[in-house]
């Protein structure tokens, strides 16, 4: 039997877009990706005399392209019966008596910018075709999708999106420049580590701050997000049993201050949108892939993304508290950005980071690598770099000719006046004063 199908190279969007403009009994579609450019394919006025309007597709939180929910809930609001599969492959488009068997996915790339090849199949496999179509709708049948269901799944498609955005951004850079100061840096860390006393009531405190932790994390687990679980005003109930209660007078405090004032975290964890930052920094809520930090990309998306919030008072110290208080393991608690900075730039950090999220990938991961052999955990480790800070900044300033009091007389605040003895003291220790002749 001759046929008579044609083969057509891309783009197909005028092709596609004729033909759904002049059909008016059905228009069916399984493919696994669909984008937004669904929305430009499949106009209102192009698809709303269309009586019998189907679309099989995926619906996977691993990939935007196949969890679009704003284009789902588009074309729901249009007419269209949407179920689930997420087996498939194929690529079918039958629009009234045409149909298309190809290798595009309904994105732009698939109708537009990629290398695809789509058949059109002839009258006589037409008949086959819908059978294939419909076979397939009935087994994806039990899976529909609702506006119920992309309700519910909302915060995941926001976190695949807010990852999306930072997926192909300029990669951060990373290296050690040579140093050329006179003070011998790893002589100096090496003193700072064998003068630094672990007390049991430290490490007790660590113990109980690490369970807490865990329990939270559970909590937010199983009960999803909760704004009693971070804030409550005096007077409430729950006052004493939250994140905000922790950070600010507790075990938390204790281990690290952020210096913010309750109104700052009032303002934050009760702002409308606080559910989208949890949602990003703890994917783990609602049931999505946790944060793989292993991987470089993965690591730079994270820190892009946390401080990509549209919130008052959400503006440095916050986002890095949370991402250390989640992930201890990785991130410092040390809150301004200024003073990581510092830090790191006394190590030899050389890097092209501009953005408060390049800055804060570029700091962690330079620091985690010069402090890798310390065998203890971020918080001690951060107790350190303080230390080490502040002994760099007193042999910058007694270089340049000032007198140990009148460095230590500068500072205001009690616990950087301790981090300037405990400076003089590694100085001695090391002989690092001879070459100063002090």
């Amino acid at each position: 039997m001759s046929t008579n199908e044609k083969i057509i190279l891309n783009p197909i969007t005028n092709l596609i877009t004729e033909k759904i403009e002049n059909s008016s009994n059905r228009l069916l579609i399984a493919v696994p990706f669909i984008s937004s450019y669904a929305r430009k394919v499949l106009e209102q006025e192009k698809i709303n005399n269309i009586k019998d309007k189907r679309l099989i597709t995926k619906f996977d939180d691993s990939n935007i392209n196949t969890f679009d929910i704003p284009t789902l809930q588009y074309l729901l609001d249009n007419g269209f019966e949407i179920c689930f599969n997420n087996d498939i492959h194929l690529k079918h488009y039958i629009i009234d008596n045409r149909a298309f068997i190809t290798s595009s996915n309904l994105t732009k790339g698939g109708f537009e910018k990629n290398i695809e090849l789509t058949v059109e199949i002839d009258k006589t496999n037409l008949l086959k075709s819908t059978e294939v179509f419909d076979d397939l709708w009935e087994t994806s049948k039990p899976n529909v999708i609702t506006k119920e269901l992309l309700d519910e799944n909302i915060e995941k498609y926001n976190v695949l999106k807010k990852k999306q955005k930072f997926e192909n951004s300029t990669k951060v850079e990373v290296s050690d420049e040579n140093q050329t100061s006179t003070l011998n840096v790893d002589k100096l860390f090496d003193e700072i580590f064998n003068s630094t006393i672990i007390s049991n009531s430290k490490l007790q405190l660590i113990y109980k701050a690490n369970k807490k932790r865990n329990i939270f994390k559970r909590s937010l687990s199983v009960n999803k997000f909760d704004i009693s679980l971070f804030y409550a005003p005096k007077g409430n109930d729950k006052r004493r049993e939250n994140l905000f209660y922790d950070f600010v007078y507790l075990e938390e405090e204790k281990l690290a201050n952020t210096g913010l004032r309750e109104s700052q975290f009032e303002d934050v964890f009760k702002h409308p949108d606080f559910h989208k930052v949890i949602s990003f920094i703890f994917p783990d809520m609602h049931e999505m892939e946790p944060w793989n930090f292993e991987d470089e990309n993965s690591f730079q998306i994270f820190c892009k993304g946390l401080f990509d919030f549209e919130i008052p008072q959400y503006s440095e110290a916050l986002p890095i508290r949370l991402a250390s208080y989640f992930y201890p393991d990785k991130f410092f608690p040390i809150f301004k950005l200024k003073d990581l900075n510092i830090i790191c730039n006394e190590l030899g950090i050389d890097t092209n980071a501009k953005s408060r999220g390049e800055k804060l990938f570029a700091y962690t991961d330079f620091l985690t690598k010069k402090l890798r052999d310390i065998p203890t955990n971020n918080y001690i480790k951060s107790n350190m770099a303080y230390h080490f800070l502040y002994s760099k900044k007193l042999y910058n300033r007694l270089e340049k000719g000032e007198s140990f009091q009148e460095i230590k007389d500068s500072y205001k605040q009690v616990w950087k006046k301790g981090f300037i003895d405990k400076g003089m003291k590694s100085l001695k220790s090391i002989n690092a004063l001879n070459i100063l002749e002090i």
